[in-house]
């Protein structure tokens, strides 16, 4: 760079900055053992950011002085900024500043200092001889490598934007196509001095083009469309060929390696004839192609050089192409809808492109295009219809062009098994990788079900291209939540957004804004209502009807758990007129979650019932099961196990991966252990956990946590402390909130078991207000049916009344039973410890009438104030007998901790039998649960309990 000073000396070899190395000869960033090799244009612009850190860049000033002599467009200087801040990675890349509508500022930390290594080998100069040496290509034309990579990866841009006009209207022509024709200089000394290699064998490696558009720069903006046209139709028809490498200007090799096609485009004064030509540089140096029609045959110009130029890059003779029949002036707004679809603007592509099916009925292409659009703004039922009318023109393609399209065509049907299939097929039958073939085969699988096999597609690298990387980021995100792994998932969609952001894509920062939403939701954190205002403004702006409704009620329900019908009706009425039942389903999900969360039972089953109902009405049949994950809980909820065993059969008869998976082994392993089976919930739960661990390296943090927290209760019952302290740090190892409560009333319970009142007292301590800390109900009211009747047991009555007295009557009207059992449990204990024996005896009887008969968890404790009622009402011998089968009832079951507790009791009724000294001594050594009793609600604990808990209020104060 001419206009400013390096600040090191020219010998330097490396420029470390903090963790990052910078190799000034080679243009390569690296960190943490990762490089990154950036484009001269990219690497001239960190030079001029660390030559003047901490000052405000324009962009202007940037283009002048990084793009010396070339009239460039913002799209070059958007991905240039990516590049950067993806090779500097990590916190670094926050180092390049936004300021909005002005520029950019590097600022890295002040305490981060440049450190040289000197070398022998001279420092290369920063702005090589390519880029400032001027050659003119044959007539004139120049081309361009200064060229941003594409607006979308799926479809190469040109060199230069075109921006689309108002339908029907003549396109306007930004600053970019200026860019073409100016800054060909460079690209062509490259591709000469590299060598002009020939033709290549029809065996050897996919040849890769870079495509450029070079139009005459006299041709006012209107006229310049056949160029784009052009352009586009080549790129597709290469794209599509096996034996062709598409690339991206900005990727251009400096060995001359690709064959490069400069699209040129020029009229005569008079404008009675048009001259358009491609010209070859690089691989494939040949005679130019060239074509002079009357405007009235141009569309037929542009078909013929497209045909020739593919038949020399791809190696076809006698290649004929598909027939573009179109005039003028639908092939203009062919060009407009294009334009319109590589910036994403989809509710603007489907109104040009329904202007071209309109003038020409028979343009299978354009309707192809016009199915795409339309699905990305959620008209699956248009756009499955513009598909059948296309199919005739897709079946007569030859078989390279029309397998992409087929597989892309089982997407927007829905067909999601063969659509994974049929793009693994294409991803195979190429040498090269092609982003946009893994991308779509993920997202197939994660909707066929199997989110774990969607991932692994997504676990290579990062696609250089940001249009690529964008898509790519979000379908991450997305499958990480399917998956569990919402840190993941959050990761991804901000990167994701960001990228947006930079790319200018308001479709897809509206979907990415809305991913995030759903991942910090999933992770258990607060949403910012005002992420879902940008996701709706952005789904506004772009024209998805359906974007916009949905956001609204997401944020509706975020705001206070409740949605308005006007929203919810809308969205189902429109949704369900767009053929999309995906949309109606996951509306009526969101709603009935958001009732569970607030702790209406009825809606939410109601809801749920609803969602289900338009799943299996529409043969969504995935959705389907997956709508039994929250029914499933919701039976478990309210006491209907045989309802959830039915539910957990459905499941099992089809395979699942990711969430589903989880929640299926997380709830079987509940009810097993709810009902006794505590070997067998152990076992369901290390089989889930082995499948997850095998899908992905580190996959599931929060599913992990989860699952650790059910498996240390489980060690509790079975008398392993160690164990469940062990698992309990597990568990806790996330930092999320509900598994640090979690955890800690579990450390309780093990201090309480062991004897160690003061310990207990100061974990549960915080827990007396911790059921407020989360927003769902059901958490606060799970969270005090745990507390209170540890509460109870370490003399805190007070305390622990009070939780009931606030949480039951709310478990009552939400038909949530389970909770409602255990705390008329917990009731009947204090009842009974305070000597209120038939107050303690109704509510047994009301819990004794709503639990299953195998719920052994809670029919234990519901057996030992029985025992404990009869005992006090002098019916010693009965009382007995109760106590002799709960005890031997626990001992079957290996319920270790009921073995002790019931031993405890056993000594004070004379009647009971009494277990070997042998077997308590071995229970006690093997547990270390001493502290182990139910006596503190026995006639003869009620002293010792008084005392207690006077002291605990001293200490506590009140709730």
């Amino acid at each position: 760079m001419a206009d400013r000073t390096l600040p090191w000396p020219a010998d330097t070899r490396l420029v470390r900055l903090g963790e990052i190395e910078i190799d000034p000869r080679y243009r390569t960033v690296s960190r943490a053992g990762v490089m990154h090799e950036l484009n001269p244009r990219c690497f001239e612009l960190l030079l001029l950011f660390l030559s003047e850190p901490r000052t405000l860049h324009t962009r202007d000033a940037i283009f002048r002085r990084v793009w010396r002599g070339a009239v460039v467009e913002d799209a070059n200087l958007t991905t240039s900024i990516w590049l950067l801040r993806r090779a500097l990675g990590g916190a670094a890349k926050q180092w390049i500043r936004t300021v909005s509508k002005q520029g950019y500022i590097f600022d890295p930390p002040a305490g981060v200092e440049f450190e040289l290594v000197h070398g022998d080998d001279a420092l290369l100069p920063a702005a090589a001889a390519e880029a400032e040496t001027p050659v003119v290509a044959d007539d004139a034309t120049a081309a361009a490598v200064d060229a941003p990579e594409p607006a979308n990866v799926a479809e190469a841009r040109p060199a230069a934007a075109f921006v689309a006009p108002a339908v029907r209207a003549a396109p306007p022509i930004t600053r970019g196509w200026t860019i073409a024709l100016a800054a060909a200089v460079c690209l062509s000394l490259m591709l000469l001095t590299g060598g002009l290699l020939g033709a290549r064998g029809r065996d050897a490696a996919p040849l890769r083009v870079v495509l450029v558009v070079a139009p005459d720069s006299s041709l006012p903006d209107s006229q310049r469309w056949p160029a784009y046209l052009l352009q586009r139709w080549l790129a597709w028809q290469l794209r599509s060929s096996p034996r062709v490498e598409l690339r991206n200007p900005a990727d251009l090799a400096a060995d001359g390696s690709e064959a490069v096609v400069l699209i040129d485009l020029a009229a005569p004064a008079q404008g009675s004839e048009w001259r358009i030509a491609a010209h070859f540089r690089g691989a494939v140096a040949q005679t130019p192609v060239v074509r002079v029609a009357p405007v009235k045959h141009l569309v037929g110009a542009i078909a013929e050089v497209s045909d020739e130029v593919f038949a020399r890059l791809a190696a076809s003779e006698n290649y004929a192409g598909p027939e573009l029949r179109l005039d003028a002036s639908a092939a203009q707004q062919l060009a407009t809808a294009l334009e319109a679809e590589d910036q994403h603007r989809w509710g603007d592509a489907v109104r040009s492109y329904t202007g071209v099916v309109t003038s020409a009925p028979e343009m299978g292409f354009a309707r192809f295009r016009l199915a795409r659009a339309l699905a990305q703004l959620g008209q699956r039922g248009a756009a499955q219809a513009e598909l059948v009318r296309a199919d005739g023109w897709t079946a007569e393609l030859p078989e390279f062009l029309g397998a992409p399209l087929r597989a892309e065509g089982l997407m927007i049907r829905e067909q999601h098994l063969a659509a994974a299939d049929a793009f693994a097929a294409l991803r195979e039958a190429r040498r090269d990788d092609v982003a946009e073939y893994r991308i779509a085969e993920a997202t197939s699988l994660h909707r066929a079900g199997r989110p774990r096999d969607a991932a692994e597609r997504l676990e290579a690298p990062l696609p250089n291209a940001p249009g690529a990387a964008l898509g790519w980021l979000v379908a991450q995100s997305d499958i990480a939540i399917a998956n569990q792994d919402f840190r993941a998932s959050i990761a991804s969609a901000t990167q994701a957004l960001e990228l947006a952001q930079m790319l200018g894509w308001e479709h897809e920062q509206a979907q990415a804004a809305f991913a995030l939403a759903d991942a910090r939701s999933g992770a258990r954190e607060r949403v910012d209502v005002a992420l879902l205002e940008r996701a709706e403004q952005g789904f506004a702006a772009t024209g998805d009807r359906l974007g916009v409704l949905g956001a609204r009620l997401r944020a509706q329900l975020e705001r206070d758990d409740r949605v308005s019908g006007e929203t919810l009706d809308q969205l189902l009425a429109e949704a369900r007129s767009a053929g999309n039942a995906r949309i109606e389903i996951e509306a009526l999900r969101r709603v009935a979650v958001a009732r569970f969360r607030a702790g209406d039972a009825q809606e939410a089953h109601q809801r749920f019932a609803q969602a289900a109902a338009v799943a299996e009405s529409t043969g969504h049949r995935i959705e389907r099961r997956r709508l039994d994950l929250p029914l499933l809980q919701l039976d478990v909820l309210r006491l209907d196990f045989a309802g959830a065993d039915q539910r957990l059969k459905l499941l099992d008869a089809e395979p699942q991966q990711g969430s589903t998976a989880y929640a299926i082994g997380l709830n079987r392993a509940r009810l097993q252990y709810w009902r006794g089976d505590f070997d067998g919930a152990l076992r369901t739960l290390e089989r889930t956990e082995s499948a997850l661990r095998s899908a992905s390296a580190g996959n599931l943090p929060q599913s992990m946590a989860a699952m650790n927290c059910m498996r240390a209760a489980v060690r509790i019952v079975q008398g392993r402390p160690a164990d469940a302290r062990t698992e309990f740090r597990s568990c806790r190892a996330t930092g999320v909130p509900a598994f640090e409560h979690l955890a800690d009333i579990g450390e309780a319970e093990l201090a309480i078991q062991a004897g160690d009142v003061t310990e207990a007292r100061r974990l549960l301590a915080p827990m007396t207000q911790a059921p407020q800390d989360t927003r769902e109900l059901p958490d606060r009211w799970g969270l005090a049916m745990e507390v209170a009747p540890l509460l109870a047991r370490i003399g805190d009555f007070d305390t622990a009344n009070a939780l009931v007295d606030r949480t039951l009557p709310l478990t009552q009207r939400s038909g949530y039973r389970m909770l409602e059992a255990s705390l008329r449990i917990t009731r009947a204990e204090i009842a009974l410890a305070e000597g209120r024996n038939a107050e303690a005896a109704r509510e047994i009887e009301i819990a004794d009438a709503v639990a299953p008969p195998d719920y052994w968890y809670e029919r234990r404790r519901i057996r030992t104030v029985r025992a404990l009622v009869l005992q006090g009402g002098g019916r010693i011998e009965q009382s007995a007998r109760e106590l002799d089968a709960l005890h031997n009832d626990a001992r079957a079951n290996g319920d270790v901790l009921g073995e002790l507790l019931v031993h405890s009791l056993m000594d004070a009724n004379a009647a009971a039998s009494r277990c070997s000294d042998e077997r308590r001594l071995q229970l006690l050594a093997a547990s270390g649960m001493r502290g182990a009793s139910d006596l503190w609600m026995s006639p003869a604990g009620r002293d010792r309990t008084r005392l207690v808990s006077s002291a605990a209020n001293q200490d506590w104060g009140s709730p």
